[in-house]
C-alpha cells in the first residue's frame, strides 16, 4: 500500500508546471505551454525531460513551463531507458499565445536518441 501511495505521489508531482515569465499567472490563451515527460517514466522506452527554458532550470517536480509567445531556447534531455544512455539537445523554438506543445523524441538505429522536436498539441 505505502510503494502504491509513494508511486501516486511522484507522479502527482512530475506534473508541475514552471511560470517563467513575470507578473502574475494569466489566462491559457494568453501563453503557451511547452511541456515534456515526467521524470519518474516508470517503464516509457524514450523520454524527452525538459532542463531548461532561457536558461532556468526546471524543478526536479516540473514537467511543463507556461511562457510569453515569442522564441524561446530549450534545454532538453533525451533519456533511452533500455541502454541507459542520455543525449543532450539544445531548441531554438518560437511558440504562440494560446498552444500547447510537447517535446518528441527520435531515436535512430541501436536506440539511441537522434534529436528531439517540438509538436503542437492544439
Amino acid at each position: 500500500m505505502r510503494t502504491v501511495m509513494m508511486v501516486t505521489l511522484l507522479a502527482l508531482a512530475g506534473c508541475m508546471t514552471q511560470q517563467a515569465y513575470d507578473g502574475a499567472k494569466r489566462d491559457r490563451d494568453e501563453v503557451a505551454h511547452i511541456s515534456g515527460d515526467l521524470r519518474f517514466t516508470a517503464g516509457v522506452p524514450v523520454s524527452a525531460l525538459l532542463r531548461q527554458v532561457d536558461g532556468h532550470t526546471l524543478g526536479i517536480t516540473q514537467s511543463g513551463v507556461d511562457v510569453d509567445p515569442g522564441s524561446h531556447e530549450l534545454l532538453v534531455d533525451c533519456v533511452v531507458q533500455e541502454t541507459k544512455s542520455t543525449s543532450r539537445f539544445s531548441l531554438s523554438v518560437e511558440v504562440s499565445a494560446g498552444s500547447r506543445y510537447r517535446l518528441v523524441p527520435e531515436t535512430g538505429p541501436g536506440l539511441e536518441c537522434i534529436a528531439v522536436h517540438l509538436e503542437a498539441r492544439d
